[in-house]
């Protein structure tokens, strides 16, 4: 009797040691499933190295949305960039900083305004650049320039860092100061031997020079 139980339960154990081995029958076998690792071994070693860097590489991001275009601001005078993303607060130290008189390299206090009117000029004739010509104008500076000649306004708009030059590539200088009067912003300066416009956000007004 105990002989028999112990060959009964030898064959119970054995039985289930096999039992994951057996196929459902509702499973649905794949016949390739067997060649693969033998295929596998077989291609050249170099190719599986790069079979698997390649499975090991990250995958690609997802699209998501379209980047918002940059509209890149450029002092003709620092040779500084500013990439600007329209909408996008910008600091206004940064703002201040960028256009700063040259010749002092001293900052001031910009009006905020003059950002919105060079991405929107840029906007309008779809440019990703707008080249300031002249922002903050330091009073030592603009008594320099009057003392040499030049044609600047003895009490500049400039000084007070509410005036900016500017021009857009490849844009004519005439098409750009028909867009700046119809702002009816401030005052509006046409300076077509330069190559630039001026505007500020004074009284309306508009005036020409060289």
């Amino acid at each position: 009797m105990r002989r028999a139980a112990a060959l009964a339960i030898a064959a119970l154990a054995i039985a289930l040691a096999a039992a994951p081995a057996v196929a459902r029958a509702d499973a649905t076998v794949d016949p390739a499933a067997g060649a693969a690792p033998a295929a596998e071994a077989a291609r050249p070693k170099k190719d599986r190295e790069r079979a698997g860097k390649a499975r090991c590489k990250l995958a690609a991001p997802r699209p998501g949305a379209r980047a918002a275009r940059l509209v890149n601001l450029y002092n003709s005078w620092t040779h500084e960039w500013l990439a600007v993303v329209p909408g996008e607060p910008v600091p206004r130290a940064t703002l201040d900083r960028f256009l700063r008189d040259h010749y002092t390299n001293q900052p001031a206090a910009m009006e905020p305004k003059l950002l919105d009117v060079l991405l929107g000029a840029a906007r309008h004739f779809r440019s990703d650049t707008a080249v300031v010509v002249s922002a903050f104008r330091h009073p030592k500076y603009n008594l320099l320039l009057r003392k040499k000649g030049h044609q600047v306004a003895r009490d500049s708009n400039h000084t007070k860092g509410v005036a900016v030059d500017f021009y857009i590539p490849k844009i004519d200088t005439r098409r750009l100061h028909a867009w700046a009067k119809d702002q009816k912003i401030g005052g509006v300066g046409l300076y077509l031997s330069s190559q630039f416009v001026h505007m500020d956000t004074g009284p309306i007004r508009f005036w020409s020079g060289e």
